[in-house]
């Protein structure tokens, strides 16, 4: 009879155990089917803040809740830290806009009566001072462009006409109005000009001022020589557009940096860059359907590509 009831009692605790076994392995199943699912869910939010997700739980446990209700409200400091942001840098582009509209009237009146004085009825002295002054503001204006400019194209509203465009015909024309340029900064051109149309989908005046920029970037930092490609995409699908120079200590942490809005290389050839040229020239191919992208092709080489779609 003892032996008996033992072997019920040893029975029931291993039915026992097998049960908290499976149940157990169920739950740490669930717990980590759920921890994974969070974690995919957590990817996917922080690559879509714009939209309001919360983290769920598909299996109740309190301390994974308690973890996953820290988490949201983390997301939700985020998101709000994210939208002032946004509101801080529209209101930062608005102020520039207005600031050098305010400034472009008075400097092109400045501008327009050292053109009209007469020179000759004033003394070496004078005239060279006054010239002096005529260049300062002649580079100041130049700077409030660039910076209307940028908060123009940056602009949420700002949306050009996309349409169908000869890349190659813009480039040639671009290259030939900038050949001062390239000839005063003492660098050797290699262009090769492309014999038959490049067409792409595009605005021709954002592509004419990208590589307008993208030469004036190129003589202010290359060292001896620019050379511009321009070839057909991959299975002849719009077009590249490669601009390649020399850039005598350029680092990797520099290529990195080089579209950020008012960064400006040490090795400026005259000082007077705003660190707007590059920002504004990747920003126009984004707002027309392209895009760009710089690298280090080879020791101080720097080579920076702007892809058209056909």
């Amino acid at each position: 009879m003892e032996e008996r009831m033992i072997l019920i009692v040893t029975a029931i605790l291993c039915m026992a155990a097998l049960s908290a076994a499976v149940y157990f392995g169920v739950r740490f199943f669930l717990m980590k089917k759920s921890v994974r699912s969070a974690a995919r869910d957590l990817t996917e939010i922080t690559g879509q803040l714009e939209e309001n997700r919360v983290l769920k739980l598909e299996a109740a446990d309190r301390d994974l809740e308690q973890l996953l209700c820290e988490m949201n409200r983390t997301l939700a400091a985020v998101r709000k830290e994210r939208t002032e942001f946004e509101r801080r840098e529209q209101e930062l582009k608005r102020q520039i806009e207005n600031i050098s509209h305010d400034l472009r009237t008075p400097l092109t009146s400045i501008l327009g009566y050292l053109r009209i004085t007469d020179m000759e009825e004033l003394s070496d002295e004078t005239r060279g001072n006054l010239e002096i002054v005529e260049r300062k503001a002649e580079a100041l204006s130049r700077l409030v462009e660039q910076f209307y400019e940028y908060s123009r194209i940056s602009a949420e509203e700002y949306a050009p006409e996309i349409h169908q465009i000869d890349l190659g015909r813009i480039l040639r024309e671009t290259v030939l109005d900038s050949w001062k340029d390239i000839e005063q900064s003492g660098l050797e051109l290699k262009f090769v000009d492309p014999e038959r149309p490049v067409l792409i989908m595009g605005n021709e005046n954002a592509a004419e001022r990208i590589i307008r920029n993208l030469i004036q970037n190129a003589c202010r930092y290359a060292d001896s020589f620019l050379d511009i490609r321009l070839t057909s995409g991959d299975n002849g699908a719009g077009a590249d557009l490669i601009f390649e120079n020399d850039a005598k200590g350029l680092k990797e942490e520099d290529v990195e940096k080089i579209f950020r809005r008012f960064y400006v290389g040490e090795s400026s050839r005259n000082g007077r860059g705003t660190g707007l040229g590059l920002t504004v020239a990747k920003t126009l191919a984004e707002k027309t359907g392209g895009s760009m992208k710089a690298e280090l092709v080879g020791k101080d080489r720097l080579q920076i590509t702007v892809q058209w779609k056909k």
